[in-house]
């Protein structure tokens, strides 16, 4: 069996970018395409190296290979808190393994399990034989099965309700109130795709500059005209955000949302920051007896 390092070498790259890529969606731990590549190419380096050199058993450890773990995530990835840390490096794995999983599958139904070399096992996929399609079937498996088990872990653990203290930042101003985690809210700003916190108008209004303020105050917020004119010479104008939604008491409305600098979710002793974030602010009132001001989207848990 002939099998070509430049086309091993690919291949690695590319599954473990992927890797990497659905561990960074899943994870909500953002980075650039640069560390991705870079994440990549380090995993791949140390394959060629168990490939190509002779008397490497000493990185065939269960040790050497959980410090290459450790380093790939930490190539991509940015960190201020070890807990964020070691959360990507368990939905690294997961990801790893289910990728594996479905990969040794495809592999098994082909019967065509390449060579072992240095404790590595190498698969033909090459272009010659075509089988990259395998490889695409395996990922595509790969990211189901992973969006299945997703779902079904979220749903387990975030409950249908469940009231939570957030801050919202702008500047040196801040605002804290009790936010509702309901799965019925599923906004996302359609320019950037970020997930979409709905405050209450009256809880938020003294973030807003006195220009926004006046929208909710004189009840223009449906008015698009009114509202484009005045967010068009706000000097908020670059945090502000348009977002469509189907839902409170609206099938086919329009919400005005802003960027804030940051939310802060929790208490002190497990607060989680997010940037990003998208705040849509609601003129109504969310809650009868005001238990909660404002719906989270499950995500940002």
């Amino acid at each position: 069996m002939e099998i070509y390092l430049d086309i091993v070498i690919l291949e690695n790259i590319v599954i473990n970018y992927l890797i990497l890529l659905v561990t960074s969606r899943f994870s909500k731990n953002r980075t650039s395409s640069l560390r991705l590549l870079l994440g990549s190419v380090a995993g791949t380096a140390y394959l060629v190296v168990m490939i190509l050199l002779p008397d490497t058993q000493v990185y065939a450890t269960l040790l050497s290979k959980f410090l290459l773990s450790v380093g790939m995530v930490a190539i991509t990835f940015s960190f201020r808190k070890i807990s964020v840390f070691l959360k990507t490096l368990a939905l690294f794995y997961a990801t790893t393994f289910i990728f594996a999983g479905a990969a040794f599958a495809f592999m098994f139904f082909s019967k065509d399990w390449g060579i072992i070399r240095n404790g590595i096992l190498i698969t033909p996929l090459t272009f010659i034989d075509a089988k990259w399609t395998e490889l695409m079937l395996a990922v595509a498996v790969a990211l189901i099965i992973f969006r299945v088990i997703w779902d079904a872990v979220q749903s387990k653990f975030v409950k249908e309700k469940l009231l939570v203290n957030i801050s919202i930042a702008i500047g040196n101003k801040s605002i804290e109130l009790p936010a509702l985690v309901d799965t019925g809210n599923s906004l996302h700003d359609p320019l950037t795709k970020l997930p979409v916190v709905v405050v209450e108008f009256s809880a938020i209004k003294d973030l807003l500059p006195d220009d926004i303020k006046s929208i909710f105050e004189q009840n223009h917020e449906n008015d698009l005209n009114s509202v484009t004119s005045t967010i068009s010479s706000s000097n908020w104008f670059t945090r502000f955000r348009l977002i469509p939604f189907k839902s409170l008491g609206r099938e086919n409305g329009m919400m005005i949302g802003f960027r804030p600098d940051y939310i802060e979710i929790g208490a002190d002793d497990g607060k989680k920051d997010i940037r990003d974030v998208i705040v849509g602010i609601y003129n109504r009132t969310l809650s009868a007896n005001e238990q909660y001001r404002a719906l989270m989207n499950p995500e940002l848990i």
